[in-house]
């Protein structure tokens, strides 16, 4: 069986003529041919739509190749300049003929709707209309012919082969030219004890607006404010705020840190969209960008914000609890050293009340001599005697109490 799944008509007839002139030979064989003989634009255009892909237009496609086979004594480059001049020429002259076309039928069109306009008056005479009826038939015969011209030329340039200027067509252009960004003036580095000396300087001498600043609520104060403060737009007023917030959360002032938490995350945001444009946060231009976009933000960009709002006051009251608690662990180790002191022997008198015996306490607590003479009776005498003599170390217990009062009073006498 022989079978072409893909020939050219050349091919094919080769091969027809071929089997007419063996036809003994191929006698009893079983021949199928993909063409009928002779092919049919029908068999063909069938076989066609079979094909997953219709590559057929990829043979109509006139270039230049430097592989062409030219005459030795013609030079290659030359023809295919003069080619290419030739069907540029030809374009051109099929342009004009389109506009032409394009301009008598526009023409036809506009003739058409005034005399259809005409005719919509009802005060016209019927001579006038006969007229105007005869124009408005030529005039759609003319549009007609204008219109049948446009459909010969779409069909010239649907079957004409494709060249190295119209395979491809620019659908859009557009050049971007963005504004120069303005510089931040470099600065020298500095060193971290210079770096906190600024810091504490633009602390001492903004402590107002920045205090001023955080107790602000919403966007527009905020920008207001930033506006007529551009010099609040800084790392130092976020470290700043950041400061104050938890100084409020550490005094429990929670409403009033949340909101300067709020603030803060603001100027964070705000020296983001900076450094992302390349340009001074100082600058009014930018706040005003800001704030409008802000503004128009879509509800994923607003969730995110205060969802970092919310991030930031979590870890602002955490920190807050850890500073709490330092500072009661200093201020309890600072009163211990202060007890320690002032004791007779070196010995923290609330360290030593609170391992006394539960009996023994009781006793100090009522201030009774007898109460704990009863104690001493009834407990063991070495351990009464340990805890006696850490009373005396520590404060607690001052003997000859009397003594030293009557010794007191003549000093001061």
């Amino acid at each position: 069986m022989i079978l072409f799944d893909y020939a050219t008509e050349e091919t094919v007839v080769l091969v027809i003529a071929f089997l007419r002139e063996n036809r003994q030979a191929c006698a009893g064989k079983d021949v199928a041919l993909l063409f009928d003989d002779p092919i049919k634009p029908e068999k063909r255009r069938e076989i066609l739509d079979k094909m997953p892909i219709d590559y057929s237009k990829w043979k109509a496609i006139e270039v230049s190749d430097d592989e062409d086979d030219t005459h030795p004594n013609i030079d290659t480059p030359s023809l295919f300049r003069w080619r290419h001049q030739a069907r540029l020429e030809r374009m051109a002259e099929r342009k004009q003929e389109k506009d032409a076309i394009e301009q008598g039928k526009k023409k036809a069109q506009i003739s058409l709707g005034e005399i259809e306009s005409m005719l919509a008056d009802a005060n016209l005479d019927t001579k006038e209309r006969i007229s105007l009826e005869l124009k408005k038939q030529d005039m759609k015969k003319q549009e007609e012919e204008w219109l049948q011209k446009e459909q010969e030329i779409a069909d010239k340039e649907r079957l004409e082969p494709w060249n190295v200027d119209t395979i491809g067509q620019e659908k859009f252009s557009q050049s971007r030219i963005n504004k120069i960004a303005e510089k931040k003036p470099e600065s020298s580095k500095m060193t971290e004890e210079e770096e906190s000396k600024r810091m504490a300087d633009y602390f001492k001498k903004h402590e107002v607006e920045l205090k001023g600043y955080g107790a602000l609520h919403g966007f527009e104060a905020s920008k207001k404010y930033l506006i007529e403060h551009p010099f609040l737009c800084s790392e130092f007023a976020a470290s700043f705020l950041t400061i104050e917030c938890l100084n409020l959360a550490i005094e429990e002032k929670d409403e009033e840190a949340g909101n300067m938490a709020e603030q803060c995350i603001i100027i964070q945001y705000l020296l983001e969209m900076a450094r992302s444009l390349n340009a001074l946060a100082t600058n009014t231009t930018v706040i005003n960008t800001f704030f409008k976009k802000i503004g128009l933000a879509d509800p994923s960009y607003m969730k995110m914000f205060h969802d970092e709002v919310a991030a930031f006051k979590d870890r602002i009251m955490k920190r807050a609890v850890q500073k709490r608690q330092e500072y009661y662990s200093q201020q309890e180790e600072k009163d211990r050293q202060e007890r320690i002191e002032n004791s007779p022997g070196g010995v923290d008198p609330q360290e030593v009340y609170d391992s006394l015996p539960v009996e023994m306490r009781d006793a100090f607590d009522s201030r009774e001599i007898t109460k704990l003479q009863e104690v001493a009776n009834k407990m063991d005498r070495e351990v009464f005697s340990y805890h006696l003599q850490r009373c005396i170390d520590s404060g607690l217990w001052i003997p000859d109490a009397n003594a030293a009062q009557e010794n007191e009073t003549e000093a001061e006498s």
